[in-house]
């Protein structure tokens, strides 16, 4: 789905008013903490376009080719495959814990 700078600046100020302010959002984005003051600041403005890592903690992204904001995942340009071996137990625990931290879970 494809939203407008608008409909995003909203989702941006409904987001400040459930954390409570500004600087509660600010404090949430990896960024300086003057620099994220900063980028909030002008995303509800409207001075300049909002800021990616903006788009980014409210859920949307930005299309790359169009500029357009999205809030759906980006599509897949590729089916990513594993394909790990083992024997014995030994060599399938360590399968199992490589395969968990290429995919970023804990065991």
């Amino acid at each position: 789905m494809t939203l407008t700078e608008r409909q995003a600046r909203l989702r941006l100020a409904k987001a400040v008013e459930a954390a409570g302010s500004q600087q509660a959002i600010a404090r949430q984005l990896p960024l300086t903490p003057r620099a994220a003051q900063t980028v909030v600041s002008r995303a509800l403005c409207g001075k300049r376009a909002i800021h990616p890592v903006v788009l980014a903690h409210l859920g949307l992204r930005p299309d790359p080719k169009t500029g357009v904001i999205r809030d759906d995942a980006p599509p897949a340009s590729s089916f990513p495959f594993l394909a790990v071996q083992a024997s014995g137990e030994a060599g399938v625990a360590a399968a199992v814990a490589l395969v968990a931290a290429t995919l970023g879970r804990n065991q």
